[in-house]
């Protein structure tokens, strides 16, 4: 994982000539520790680009909704899913918490029954009209488009209930 593309692909979304971003991180190398520092630096510059740019800027992002039965197998198979329970709660919080438009999280549904390679990490910006990487932006908008592929993270996937939440009876005394 090229850490140095990933952040200067970040920093272009800042940029007034951007128009769209397509992010894809179903690599499973985003869970384990050592990218642990990279993963929040991408969470935050997606974050902050999406809350200075606002409606200007589209974000999709693509990451895994479930993992994969073989990570079962793996030795760091409880730093893994611990890892991807934190993430898919931060994402959701995050979003749900940003004023709108929030960068929109597209989940990829692996099936059980019929495994299949995840797409390639990748970033990819839409600057004056032309998309950095076409081809492999293309195919992620294909595959975040095709029904019954992807599923949204929404604030409802995650339980953000907590003192005075909507569901304390006390807000509604």
């Amino acid at each position: 994982m090229d850490s140095e593309h990933w952040r200067s692909h970040a920093e272009r979304l800042l940029e007034p000539s951007v128009q769209a971003a397509v992010v894809v991180q179903c690599g499973l190398g985003w869970l384990r520790p050592p990218q642990l520092a990279l993963r929040n630096e991408i969470d935050e510059a997606l974050l902050t680009a999406q809350l200075q740019r606002g409606a200007a800027l589209r974000i999709d992002r693509l990451v895994l909704h479930n993992l994969p039965v073989a990570v079962s197998e793996e030795a760091d198979f409880q730093a893994v899913t611990a890892a991807f329970d934190v993430w898919q709660f931060r994402l959701a919080a995050a979003c749900s918490l940003l004023p709108a438009p929030a960068p929109r999280i597209h989940r990829l549904i692996i099936r059980g029954d019929r495994p299949e390679t995840p797409p390639a990490d990748m970033v990819a910006v839409l600057k004056d009209g032309q998309w950095s990487d076409a081809e492999q932006a293309a195919a992620a908008l294909q595959r975040i488009g095709a029904p019954g592929n992807t599923t949204p993270l929404t604030g409802y996937d995650v339980d953000l209930s907590g003192p005075f939440s909507d569901s304390d009876p006390s807000v509604h005394m």
